[in-house]
């Protein structure tokens, strides 16, 4: 008897409450199959173009927001420390100048891994009413799908997606505990920050004309630039407390590398002077007391944020 074919949200949910996690592969799986067939529908997908997606997934999550996948980054799978490595050798935390030889070899060695575990127990959690999204035999170079499967995910494409992110950031909360919006994270295609032009006003009247690291003066011809000390992709927020001015070879150098823990009471003391001013209405956000600068500096280490930049050096 052949039987019906069968998907539905609800089996999409059951599947991912009751998977199984060591790794976040599975809901990188769902979401790398839904962003390949919004992008071209069709019912048989090379796993060459699965870890394409992988890569594109993966790099944000490990290089531009340095989010664990394991408890610790030494117990992460080899092909995610390949990740940051490749970020680290090509000095790029932008995945699109990374170049495309490199990214080959990280597609392929996803793919590889794909083969390894990751397709034969997707659907091991599944209910069992629910027809598989696809099929696949061992040996193959290529996942296939029934037509009726493809129409489903592209159809509902938001909402499966949206189930993906929450199944993984369900699985990353517990491996990164104090890193901060780890759904928001997990949702975002990469780092989008806003315009700081309207911070650079603030900061010209309240602070002094100095580089913030360096104490270079910042003369009027001088480049300024407005830096989060605890960088923007580990807090995704833009508050005032966090912004100091900085010429621009600090803030170039530094990058997204948290400076070292004597710069937290430079900062704290910084936003005291700041607290005792007529702070302008655009600066929105209040200033934050010392011990909570403190405590998210040292969440940042815990979840092993890159760390120690002091002006004069520049990252590996």
């Amino acid at each position: 008897m052949i039987r019906a074919f069968a998907i539905s949200i609800n089996d999409l949910v059951a599947l991912s409450r009751d998977a199984a996690m060591s790794a976040s592969y599975k809901p990188a799986l769902l979401k790398a199959l839904v962003r390949v067939l919004s992008a071209q529908p069709r019912e048989r997908i090379a796993l060459r173009d699965l870890g394409a997606e992988f890569v594109r997934l993966y790099w944000n999550q490990t290089v531009v927001y340095h989010l664990r996948q394991a408890a610790t980054i030494a117990r992460e799978p080899e092909v995610l420390r390949a990740i940051r490595d490749a970020a680290d050798t090509y000095r790029t935390r932008e995945l699109g100048t990374l170049p495309s030889q490199a990214r080959d070899r990280l597609a392929t060695e996803l793919a590889r891994i794909l083969q390894i575990n990751v397709l034969t127990a997707f659907h091991t959690s599944a209910p069992a009413s629910m027809t598989p999204l696809y099929t696949w035999a061992k040996g193959d170079d290529a996942i296939v799908l029934d037509s009726r499967a493809v129409a489903f995910l592209v159809a509902n494409a938001a909402t499966v997606e949206h189930i993906a992110n929450h199944w993984w950031a369900r699985y990353l909360e517990r491996v990164n505990r104090l890193a901060p919006l780890i759904i928001e994270k997990v949702q975002r295609d990469g780092a989008r920050r806003g315009s700081l032009a309207r911070y650079l006003r603030i900061l010209r009247e309240t602070d002094d004309a100095a580089c913030f690291y360096c104490d270079r003066p910042l003369a009027a011809q001088t480049a300024v630039h407005v830096d989060h000390v605890i960088p923007w992709s580990f807090l995704l927020t833009d508050e005032l407390w966090d912004l100091v001015l900085a010429c621009a070879p600090c803030n170039l150098a530094k990058s997204d590398v948290l400076p070292e823990r004597t710069f937290v009471a430079k900062l704290v003391a910084l936003n005291e002077r700041r607290g005792r001013l007529a702070l302008p209405a655009a600066a929105a956000s209040p200033l934050v007391t010392p011990d909570v600068v403190g405590r998210l500096y040292d969440a940042a280490v815990a979840v092993e944020w890159p760390r120690g930049w002091t002006p004069g050096t520049v990252r590996a």
